[in-house]
């Protein structure tokens, strides 16, 4: 069973994820990237949640990111789905019961001592080494250890993609090695873009997250795929800020400073970066993820 698992896990991960960046830095010729990305794209618009998502016009007046649970009402509303289309981004406070938050710390407090593993890891936490400045400890765990945050999954899942989609989960405890600015790195801390198809995260902080906790960054409604993205895509060489057309993205700029017990939405074809840490702080924050199971042979069947 072992062996059929890891068999299942190597083909989500390598043959069938969602394709990225990786044929755009292999492949530098215009007509090659062009058929790449009108390929995908065309499968991608016959999706009829990504058209509102991801192909629709930017609406001026709804600006608003900012949400509030109140009386344990966890459905999401259409104000929070359309908010989230314009914007690429949704907050939302008090987002879990205290109990299930609490759970969600024992998890984290085992991080932070990276001594004894004894809650339901999928495999053994480990740092994954990024990061030269800032040591992190990362544990995949299920979705179904947490009730709550799986029905938000599944409310997302199947408003963004038309179906649940169970993500990967990824518990990730990161703390700055000395007391000063950390220096910038590729693929983190520059504003880049993930993939060229549509693709959404699903972060959420059990405590409060502070300009000085490497909070996330994003480019308001940079998400929406039209023509300057598109040609963003043709024309890159680092598929982040560095790259000339980047300049096209001339939008507000929402750094997601946040209270304790947030979650947030954010759709990560858009442009994104982790705020560099700027004092001796530390971050806990969960994702989730569908790159995996929602994959090429999704948009191909």
């Amino acid at each position: 069973m072992k062996l059929i698992n890891k068999i299942k896990n190597y083909i989500n991960r390598q043959v069938l994820r969602t394709p990225g960046v990786e044929f755009f830095v292999e492949n530098k010729d215009l007509n090659l990237r062009k058929k790449h990305l009108d390929f995908w794209l065309d499968k991608a618009r016959k999706n009829k949640s990504f058209k509102k998502y991801f192909f629709s016009e930017i609406t001026n007046n709804m600006s608003e990111t900012n949400f509030k649970i109140y009386n344990n009402n966890y459905k999401i509303t259409d104000e929070m789905f359309s908010s989230l289309s314009n914007n690429g981004l949704l907050i939302i406070e008090n987002a879990l019961p205290q109990q299930e938050r609490s759970k969600i710390l024992e998890y984290f407090d085992e991080l932070k001592k990276n001594d004894k593993f004894e809650k339901n890891w999928l495999k053994k936490p480990f740092n994954p080494k990024f990061f030269d400045e800032v040591n992190e400890i990362m544990g995949p765990t299920s979705i179904y250890n947490f009730k709550v945050l799986n029905e938000y999954s599944s409310q997302f899942s199947n408003e963004i993609y038309g179906k649940i989609v169970e993500p990967t989960v990824e518990f990730r405890y990161l703390k700055q090695k000395e007391n000063s600015k950390e220096k910038k790195t590729k693929g983190a801390t520059y504003l880049h873009s993930d993939r060229f198809l549509p693709h959404f995260k699903l972060y959420y902080a059990p405590h409060e997250i502070t300009i000085e906790d490497a909070p996330l960054e994003y480019v308001l409604s940079s998400h929406k795929i039209n023509n300057n993205f598109i040609n963003f895509y043709l024309n890159s060489e680092n598929f982040d800020e560095t790259d000339k057309e980047f300049k096209n993205f001339n939008f507000e700029k929402k750094i997601v400073c946040v209270p304790e017990n947030t979650m947030y939405v954010v759709l990560t074809n858009g442009f994104h970066k982790r705020s560099q840490f700027n004092g001796n702080s530390e971050r806990s924050l969960i994702f989730l993820q569908y790159v995996e199971r929602f994959n090429k042979f999704d948009y191909l069947f």
